[in-house]
């Protein structure tokens, strides 16, 4: 499978005859080196100060010391030796530096000009690679995020303004329209550069254990050669070396997730508006079941690990009448302890908390008050954690929680482990959602009955490897509007490009997170971030770090049918939701995909000269399955859309009107987002369920001004 071509000073390695290296002194493939930086993280937000170069070699000469079909050794005299291994049909390529004290490491791998390149994790601003470079450490992603005027005033008032390449899941691999895809073996802080067209530079800030590439296979379904083939076979290489999520339990289908607050009284009232309205409800999400503060910010929580006694009486005599009704109850945590919490003085006393370069506790601030993280190192806070889930969270009955954060590790800490924390800070979120999936099994293991046998947790942060801990992933803080990079339009990037990188059971917050300022939800933003959750695995409202100021699901009775109806048609899609989490759970494809891997560009992405910068173009649409095609609204008062469809037979869902392939116009009134099903579905049937399912819901109120 390996191949050498040798062209005067010019060595191309192939494998399965795509060249993957090439290297000549005057364009060298490898660089090693040593260098610093310091890397501030201010609310969660990095920085990269400092950054110098102490040396830097490039690699000159190249030499063929060993070469076989499936073992090959190259050696770059006096800087390092990269053996190259076949694995499984896959490439590992191992480094091994020549140069004592080395930590830096850049890898040059060519590209074929035009194909477009998806992944490095979760991003909100571009679903192609192309012309763009992504810094990979795990962050918050910032207020307003990418060049807008909210940014600089996030970043005038506290610093929190986000980039467009800030990501709590960042990962460091991509695939390409060809069906290449690299996956890199390090937690290191790292760069993947993709703006040279016919190359691509991966930087590391250590040398890497190893870079993985692979070629999908071009069989397509009629057993002929298929382009996107390679890329959907692409796709199944790479979710099998990062692990796949496990199924959600089937109670995660049957309605909304409710995101409410204020205590037991406020809920039950909350969860009746709810069900006399129509709407179906799968469970109650309570984050602050452990109790709340109030800050400059808006309403938050306690973070103490253990119920409020004064806002939720008796939690497990709640949760248990609640199950009774077929409702679940999910709750919150995250791997910090508030400094004034008691759990925290526990933490402190026993060593489980990350130190400061003087031995105290190290103290962060996420938002206004200090808080302490878990040293997650230390085997001894990881068992005391994990108690404390099976006790005050699986042991009052809870059915699942969010699990909150885990981009905090400080560059400057000190670990139980003696491990460097800029080496473990992208490892962090994983360690994270393992303990939280373990907590799980220990109680599944441990409970007579099968206790906790359908719990789940969702987190928003990740890094390689997370997809094999947590179930499912969230995608984090929006804002309450529609601003490009970090409102409801970056959620659909964030989606695609989560689920290009192995990510499968994928939600967002319905209506988004941060309000500031002026910047307030409005019922339309509400109503048409429900009509995009509709069509992704779980539905899941979030009052907003400021409820008041926010339009809620029961802020009117139009709201209020909306909601009937959007959760009728997500409801209706059940086995739908189901067929396409098993699709992934065989192949690896997500349910919510690019329309690139069954269809032709006619989208665009990837369709340009060899060579141009892309245009900005953000996604519109996507695919949810094979058998669905979506465009939902992302702009304030758009009535009508303009849908490009793909090569094949499509059905309005709404209208039943059918359409060929191209450009169609069609009506988007609130409640009916731009969707459309393949004609020859085999889902046929039930997408007209779903359509019927809706057309019982009430009906909908006009938009209010304001």
């Amino acid at each position: 499978m390996i191949g050498i071509e040798v062209d005067g000073d010019t060595v191309t390695l192939l494998f399965k005859g795509r060249p993957v290296l090439r290297h000549c002194p005057a364009s060298p493939c490898l660089g090693l080196g040593r260098g610093g930086c310091r890397i501030e993280m201010r609310h969660g937000m990095y920085r990269l100060r400092g950054e110098r170069l102490l040396s830097w070699k490039e690699a000159g000469t190249c030499l063929v010391v060993a070469q076989a079909p499936d073992r090959t050794v190259l050696e770059f005299p006096g800087l390092a030796t990269l053996v190259l291994l076949v694995e499984d049909g896959k490439l590992r390529i191992v480094p091994t530096a020549l140069l004592e004290g080395c930590n830096r490491f850049s890898l040059r791998l060519p590209l074929v000009p035009g194909e477009s390149l998806h992944g490095c994790g979760e991003q909100f601003s571009y679903t192609d690679l192309r012309g763009h470079r992504f810094p990979l450490w795990v962050s918050e992603s910032g207020i307003g995020r990418g060049a807008n005027h909210v940014r600089v005033l996030a970043d005038l008032h506290s610093g929190r303004g986000g980039s467009a390449t800030h990501s709590y899941f960042p990962q460091p691999s991509f695939v390409s329209s060809g069906g290449l895809y690299c996956l890199a073996e390090s937690e290191a802080y790292a760069v993947f550069d993709f703006r040279r067209a016919d190359r691509c530079e991966l930087a590391f800030h250590e040398v890497p254990r190893s870079i993985i590439l692979g070629l999908g296979e071009g069989r397509g379904e009629g057993g002929g050669e298929e382009p996107r083939a390679r890329q959907r076979s692409a796709m199944g290489d790479l979710t099998s070396l990062l692990g796949r999520q496990p199924p959600l339990p089937d109670w995660a289908y049957g309605g909304l997730w409710l995101g409410v607050q204020g205590g037991q009284a406020v809920v039950e009232g909350k969860i009746e508006t709810a069900l006399k309205a129509g709407i179906k409800v799968a469970a109650v999400w309570c984050q602050d079941w452990q109790g709340i503060r109030m800050t400059r910010y808006g309403k938050q929580l306690f973070w103490n690990w253990d119920y409020d006694r004064t806002l939720y009486p008796d939690l497990p005599l709640f949760i248990e009448s609640l199950h009774a009704r077929g409702i679940r109850f999910l709750g919150y945590n995250n791997p910090f302890l508030a400094a004034d919490a008691p759990l925290c003085e526990e933490a402190s006393r026993r060593g489980f908390l990350v130190k400061d370069a003087s031995g105290g506790d190290f103290l962060t601030t996420t938002t206004t008050f200090p808080v302490s993280l878990l040293d997650l190192s230390n085997p001894g806070a990881r068992a005391w954690m994990k108690g404390i889930i099976k006790r005050n969270m699986l042991g009052i009955g809870m059915d699942g929680w969010m699990a909150d954060f885990g981009e905090y590790l400080p560059f400057d800490g000190v670990l139980f482990s003696g491990e460097d924390p800029g080496l473990v800070h992208n490892r962090y979120p994983v360690d994270w959602a393992r303990l939280n999936r373990e907590a799980i099994e220990e109680f599944r293991a441990g409970k007579a009955g099968g206790g906790g046998a359908d719990a789940l947790f969702f987190c928003r942060s990740g890094w390689a490897g997370s997809t094999r801990e947590a179930a499912l992933f969230w995608a984090g803080d929006q804002l309450v509007d529609f601003l490009p990079d970090a409102g409801l339009p970056s959620v659909l990037a964030a989606g695609l490009s989560a689920g290009m990188s192995g990510v499968g059971n994928w939600h967002f917050d319905i209506g988004g997170f941060v309000s500031v300022a002026w910047i307030r939800r409005s019922r339309e933003l509400l109503m048409r971030s429900a009509e995009l959750a509709a069509f992704t695995q779980v539905m899941r409202t979030h009052e907003g770090i400021n409820p008041k100021v926010n339009s809620q699901f029961d802020s009117d009775p139009g709201m209020l049918a909306h909601f009937a109806r959007m959760t009728a048609v997500h409801a209706a899609l059940g086995d739908y939701h189901r067929a396409t989490a098993a699709d992934y759970a065989a192949t690896g494809l997500p349910p919510i995909r690019t329309l690139g891997l069954h269809y032709r560009d006619e989208a665009g992405e990837g369709r340009r000269p060899a060579g141009r910068r892309p245009a900005g173009r953000r996604p519109t649409q996507y695919l949810y399955g094979r058998d669905l095609l979506v465009a939902p609204v992302l702009r304030s008062r758009a009535r009508s859309a303009t849908v490009l469809l793909p090569d094949d037979r499509w059905v309005h869902l709404w209208s039943g009107k059918r359409f060929g392939p191209g450009p169609v116009r069609v009506d988007a009134p609130l409640g009916e987002p731009p969707v459309f099903y393949r004609e020859d579905s085999s889902w046929a049937a039930l997408f007209e369920t779903a359509r019927a399912a809706a057309s019982d819901g009430q009906r909908i109120s006009p938009l209010k001004r304001g």
